[in-house]
């Protein structure tokens, strides 16, 4: 489940206390999902003195200007999303209700409140041609983001994609 605001903190006072790490990478996919729980965090950060700068992953869909300031004022440096592509064709494909727009949204508020921004990208989804790998070339070019990370799609057995890819 979604480990409670006051309970991350409490741990990130401590590191700090017993420490004193120079950075952390909150490793969490499901990371602020929950309305609310971002601004939650960042105030119980400053309440506890428990501030140290982090990075985290965070899906573009979510960032909202608030979100992003929250983050900065919690210490967060770098946001790693999900990007996967510049085609919509291919999110809609992969079925996880991502727009591009939201991802040009999230990385201008993310910018504005002076945090860097990692994309993750994915080619080789079935069905992805050269219109679709130019769109993400364009995504990557028109955002700048302060890095990438790319990997080659590959079906996780239990999901829907290696279901329908299974014979091939």
């Amino acid at each position: 489940g979604v480990r409670a605001p006051r309970a991350v903190v409490a741990e990130m006072a401590w590191l700090k206390r017993v420490y004193a790490p120079d950075h952390l990478w909150m490793v969490d996919d499901v990371f602020g999902l929950k309305p609310g729980w971002v601004e939650e965090f960042a105030a119980r950060v400053l309440e506890a003195d428990a501030r140290i700068p982090f990075r985290c992953l965070v899906r573009a869909g979510q960032v909202t200007p608030a979100v992003a300031a929250a983050l900065a004022s919690a210490g967060c440096r770098m946001v790693w999303m999900g990007a996967e592509s510049g085609s919509q064709r291919v999110l809609d494909a992969m079925e996880k209700g991502q727009r591009v727009a939201d991802i040009g949204a999230a990385r201008g508020w993310l910018r504005e409140a002076g945090i860097g921004v990692g994309f993750f990208l994915q080619f080789g989804y079935p069905g992805e041609g050269w219109v679709d790998i130019e769109a993400t070339l364009a995504l990557v070019r028109e955002q700048a983001p302060d890095d990438i990370g790319v990997s080659v799609s590959y079906p996780l057995p239990g999901t829907r994609f290696y279901d329908r890819v299974r014979e091939e």
